[in-house]
């Protein structure tokens, strides 16, 4: 048996009981990086677009390739809460070559207090994190889940510099351990365990973090790679190989230089735009991201692009020469139960905001711009949803701003809809998008949405004056001006409210679902 067949045999992705009714299906294989619970736009999206796949009797499968050492309990999250059909299935490249958490192994000490340690809780805010001391030195760190399962050990060197990290399943397993560069502290080698707990998978990163030469350690087929990426792809391919004609989505930037490379029997390659592609100031006046160019270099080997936007398939197009292969296939507004919100009383002075806390989100600028509204509304409220690692410097300007009694930071939420509902309007202050689903979301409920005027978006989904407003990138003031106006104004607030419920048509599902099911019936 050759290494190709044994690799096969790992990762058989069909029961045989189940083979020959995939093979009379239409197969559409994701590779993606990974899916999580608290997850952002791209994320959902996907998910999403997988679900009304298989409910229009497409068989869908998600590869992913992240190392997630929670991978199983996060896949069964997303199946009970609902946001991942159970008839899409999920794999991930290390759960499936290491077995994850199929065997007895020894169990790691997940004990918080250990005899011989001073132990010291970590005081932030949502974190269940100890520190240990011996003999006075800093030796280890462990931090656990809201479970309380331990999810890492980092050990330290006696002059506190963290030289290994060790990551756990939630069988309790050791699952990866990366060496640190005492230097730079970040990964330099990373090592992964199988269920006899040997290693199984080395990969070493560069200076950049970027995985390079591979070495896979089985007894009679050890195989070595130039990257880890070499090594995803024959996985990718041996899980295409038992499917017919399989259509192949990569939806994030970071998948279109092994999608590109992959190769199997009549395979269809799909390329889906979910962002912008520029550098800041993120317009046509800037260079094409670094990120964007395996996409944008391998334009010919997709066999359809697909855009959110009719103003990113333009810009693209202007400087790449027309598509032939593009087109455009906006988000679907969701399926709300109105009957579920209708009790749900608007607050005419409250704005909302769905965003990660992220640099590009720009957060600070609607804060900023909220100090201009409560000077004129005193009692009005911005309560902003989220999360992300600007939550602090968020914080800390709100104090500053002396808001702590207006804006509040409330973390991720679950139910962005009745978010949308309880509030007169809804603000967006990104400095770039890709399509911006919260604008049609706030809209389909009939709250008014204000926005920055950014690449992409707004343009496509905004009537200006309609349903909401769109302002210049960065006017703070002209921002203020119109959260203002909806808030004091009751008519002109019950004309912007009403118009927006008219998302739900233009961003209809049914248009939604009839695109994409075109799109694979004809691809």
């Amino acid at each position: 048996m050759n290494f190709e067949d044994f690799l096969t045999a790992r990762v058989n992705i069909l029961d045989s009981n189940e083979g020959e009714l995939r093979l009379n299906k239409k197969n559409v294989v994701y590779v993606f990086k990974s899916l999580d619970v608290v997850r952002g736009g791209l994320t959902r999206a996907v998910m999403d677009r997988a679900n009304m796949l298989v409910n229009s009797n497409i068989d869908v499968t998600i590869l992913t390739v992240a190392f997630q050492p929670q991978f199983k309990t996060i896949v069964n999250k997303l199946y009970e809460i609902g946001s991942l059909d159970k008839k899409v299935k999920v794999m991930n490249f290390f759960h499936d070559m290491l077995e994850i958490g199929s065997s007895e192994r020894e169990k790691v000490n997940d004990e918080i207090y250990e005899e011989d340690f001073y132990v010291f809780k970590d005081k932030r805010k949502n974190v269940t994190a100890y520190r240990y001391y011996k003999d006075g030195f800093y030796v280890k760190y462990k931090k656990y889940s809201e479970s309380d399962k331990l999810l890492f050990i980092d050990y330290m060197s006696e002059a506190r510099h963290r030289y290994q990290k060790d990551e756990y399943n939630e069988e309790g397993e050791v699952v990866r351990s990366r060496q640190m560069d005492q230097v730079t502290n970040t990964p330099r080698l990373d090592r992964y365990y199988n269920t006899t707990g040997h290693c199984a998978i080395s990969v070493w990163l560069d200076a950049n973090g970027d995985q390079k030469r591979t070495l896979f350690f089985d007894r009679e087929h050890p195989k070595e790679y130039s990257q880890l990426e070499d090594f995803y792809k024959v996985w990718v391919e041996q899980k295409l190989s038992v499917l017919s004609s399989p259509i192949v989505m990569s939806d994030g930037r970071y998948m279109d230089s092994l999608v590109a490379r992959v190769k199997a029997d009549n395979i269809r390659k799909v390329a889906v735009l979910h962002n912008n592609h520029y550098k800041s100031p993120y317009d046509n006046t800037a260079e094409v991201r670094e990120g964007w160019l395996p996409f944008l270099n391998n334009l010919d080997k997709f066999d359809r692009i697909v855009f959110l936007t009719k103003e990113q398939k333009e810009d693209i197009e202007q400087r790449f020469g027309i598509l032939e292969k593009a087109l455009v296939i906006p988000h679907a507004v969701p399926q709300i139960d109105k009957n579920k919100y209708e009790n749900i009383d608007k607050n005419p002075h409250l704005a909302v905001t769905i965003a990660r806390y992220k640099k590009q989100k720009k957060i600070n600028e609607a804060i900023k711009a909220f100090s201009y509204v409560v000077k004129e509304i005193p009692d009005a409220q911005y309560h902003i949803y989220g999360f992300g690692d600007l939550q602090k410097d968020l914080e800390a300007l709100i104090k500053k701003l002396k808001l702590t009694n207006n804006v509040k930071l409330l973390g991720f939420t679950s139910d962005p809809i009745k978010n949308y509902r309880e509030a007169a309007c809804s603000i967006l202050t990104s400095d770039c998008e890709g399509f911006g689903l919260v604008l049609t979301e706030s809209l389909a409920i009939g709250t008014p949405t204000i926005s920055y005027d950014c690449k992409y978006g707004p343009k496509d989904i905004i009537r200006d004056g309609v349903d909401g407003y769109i302002v210049p990138k960065g006017n703070k003031k002209e921002l203020a001006e119109k959260i203002i106006s909806v808030m004091k104004d009751n008519e002109l607030r019950e004309k912007l409210s009403k118009n927006a419920l008219q998302a739900s048509e233009r961003f209809s599902i049914d248009r939604y679902e009839k695109n994409w099911l075109d799109l694979i019936e004809t691809i």
